[in-house]
């Protein structure tokens, strides 16, 4: 079982894999929690090939079982784990992608299929995960463009995908967030607030706002607040823009609020951020 690192400077692209493998595991040691992964966005497609293991999105766990493809984000309210009562390994393939213009795609797989996709074995996705790995593993992705070409691949295959007839995809209340999330994605400058939100959501603000934190970890501001710390860290590392039309990009009124929040998620000034020393 191997596991492919692609290199960092690939990785401020607007879409490119991150890591992909095949693992094996059968250890209450392999435990991932979406809150502890770093400020880093990034999107997770692992798919079980034998064994089981448990997932945690939200407040609502699951059993995941052969054919049951993981649809993840981070940093978010979720978790996974090898679960201690297990009597066998839980075997998986993984390709893990970055890029904010993927990860606007990746909002609408999530809505479209959930958080856990039953996919056959021969599907168009399926088949592109295993094509990537193996392309990676046998260092095949030379290039940027490769990665990204075959990041947006895996996403536009996944969007291809129905799910089953007669069965939604989220429930309500999950698919009501989705689209408040798919509607900030949009376009971040914009004065989006908590109510904004909860009006893209349909429900009244107080309820989103309890949902929204119940389900996620964070209140609707907090998330917005660090959704534009992300995009905005996102631009500072691709180091072509100037600060101030960054600050204006990602929905901050001025460069001194810009430089205030900035700070208070990471720890350090944009400049010092976009100069490495962050």
């Amino acid at each position: 079982m191997r596991a492919l690192v692609f290199p960092r400077d690939l990785l401020p692209l607007r879409a490119s894999l991150g890591s992909v493998g095949r693992e094996r595991r059968d250890s209450p040691e392999y435990d991932w929690h979406g809150l502890r992964r770093g400020d880093q966005e990034m999107a997770l497609f692992q798919y079980t090939l034998r064994g089981t293991g448990r997932l945690r999105v939200g407040a609502h766990e699951r059993t995941v079982t052969p054919g049951d493809a993981m649809l993840l984000h981070f940093p978010a309210d979720n978790r996974y784990w090898f679960p201690a009562e297990s009597s066998g390994a839980w075997e998986f393939l993984y390709v893990c992608l970055h890029g904010r213009d993927l990860l606007r795609l990746w909002r609408e797989v999530e809505s479209r299929l959930g958080p856990l996709a039953q996919l056959a074995p021969d599907s168009a996705p399926v088949a592109c995960a295993v094509r990537i790995i193996a392309a990676g593993l046998r260092e095949e992705i030379a290039t940027p463009a490769e990665s990204a070409a075959l990041a947006l691949e895996l996403v536009a295959r996944l969007l291809a995908v129905r799910p089953p007839a007669g069965s939604a995809a989220l429930a309500p209340q999950a698919a009501a967030l989705a689209r408040a999330r798919a509607y900030a994605e949009q376009d971040l400058a914009a004065p989006i607030g908590v109510a904004e939100l909860a009006r893209a959501a349909g429900l009244s603000r107080f309820y989103f706002s309890r949902l929204f934190t119940e389900e996620t970890g964070q209140t609707p501001a907090a998330w917005l607040a660090t959704r534009r710390v992300q995009s905005a860290a996102q631009l500072l590392r691709e180091r072509v823009l100037p600060i101030k039309e960054i600050a204006a990009r990602c929905g901050f009124t001025d460069v001194q609020t810009f430089g205030k929040v900035f700070r208070r998620h990471t720890g350090t000034t944009p400049g010092r951020y976009r100069r490495g020393g962050g």
